[in-house]
């Protein structure tokens, strides 16, 4: 069994935040710039579980994606957790250009983009080696003595290492199937390797895993969430707003329609504002023409509502439409 691979809560934050953004805007570069490095990070992953999915011996596997770890007051969350009866494997997947090179006394990574000025880089054997410390410590909370392992994957095709780290394993995720074969390799050769279930172990962690409310950016200008496209946006025109009409949504440009094009809103709504929505602030953003119509489209959406009718809110939940 795999999970399926989410964006991330920022990924989806600025995806919401560039659709409803003027092209003119002031910010709309900075926000595109965010966009375009979190498109490529959720592509890079992608990428690596295409490749492990390739793997000799995926259907051993049980992979957890993007799981957090730890207590709310100190957690990681980790880009891909393979549970095997063998081991337990932490891949860290990295989606950096250009040339980079680890300096061992400093644990500085830094990199160089066509003979650009050098920049300073996250250190991705640190981050590695404090999810591996997570995962150990989770394991003995629960008197379980598994190997762990760790692997640095690049993801980016324009990547090249200049020099190895020292302490953990890094590699192109083109060279995902050979590692892994060796990683099996290891265990073949101990004539009494540990065995473990992988489904249980699988569902420990997720009965441990961490639940956290959406958190929003908040470094962004206030200015910015004022000055955004409000109302039920066409699939297809973009930034052009459907009209309500016979209980459908359309399009008065390409004639595009729908009966439930406003989910897409609620949960973009959800993502920029917040999880509860009024009648009223609802019939503000979509633009509906009356309060009766607003209402009976937030019923027939199936949301939980919460309060009396006077003070009743409607609770958007976190699913992406």
């Amino acid at each position: 069994m795999i999970n399926y691979r989410k964006k991330s809560e920022k990924h989806l934050f600025y995806e919401a935040l560039a659709k409803r953004l003027p092209q003119n805007h002031y910010y709309w570069e900075t926000v595109q710039k965010t966009l375009r490095k979190e498109s490529g990070g959720y592509a890079g992953e992608l990428r690596v579980d295409r490749e492990l999915e390739e793997t000799q011996l995926f259907h051993e596997y049980k992979v957890l994606r993007n799981i957090v770890v730890g207590n709310p007051s100190s957690y990681c969350q980790i880009d891909t957790l393979v549970i095997h009866h063998n081991f337990i494997l932490i891949l860290e997947v990295k989606n950096i250009p250009g040339v980079l090179t680890y300096d061992v006394d400093t644990h500085q990574l830094t990199r160089r983009r066509d003979n650009g000025p050098i920049e300073g880089m996250g250190n991705p054997e640190a981050q590695l080696k404090r999810c591996e410390r997570f995962i150990n410590k989770f394991l003995s909370i629960h008197q379980l003595s598994i190997p762990v392992h760790g692997m640095i994957i690049f993801s980016n095709p324009a990547s090249i290492l200049a020099k190895p780290f020292p302490n953990c394993s890094a590699i192109h995720v083109s060279g995902l199937y050979q590692a892994m074969d060796k990683l099996h390799q290891l265990y073949a050769e101990n004539h009494n390797p540990p065995k473990f279930d992988p489904r249980k172990i699988q569902q420990l962690f997720e009965r441990h895993e961490l639940g956290f409310p959406p958190r929003r950016p908040t470094h962004i200008p206030t200015n910015v969430f004022t000055e955004l496209i409000n109302g039920v946006l066409c699939p297809i025109c973009e930034k052009n707003k459907l009209n309500y009409k016979s209980k459908y949504w359309r399009c008065s440009i390409c004639k595009f329609k729908s009966e439930d094009a406003h989910l897409k809103a609620l949960q973009e709504y959800s993502i920029l504002y917040s999880e509860e929505i009024t009648t009223v602030e609802w019939k503000n953003f979509c633009g509906l023409n009356s309060l009766a119509t607003t209402k009976r489209v937030l019923d027939e959406s199936h949301l939980v509502k919460i309060g009396s009718k006077k003070n009743r809110k409607w609770v958007i939940p976190n699913v992406h439409f």
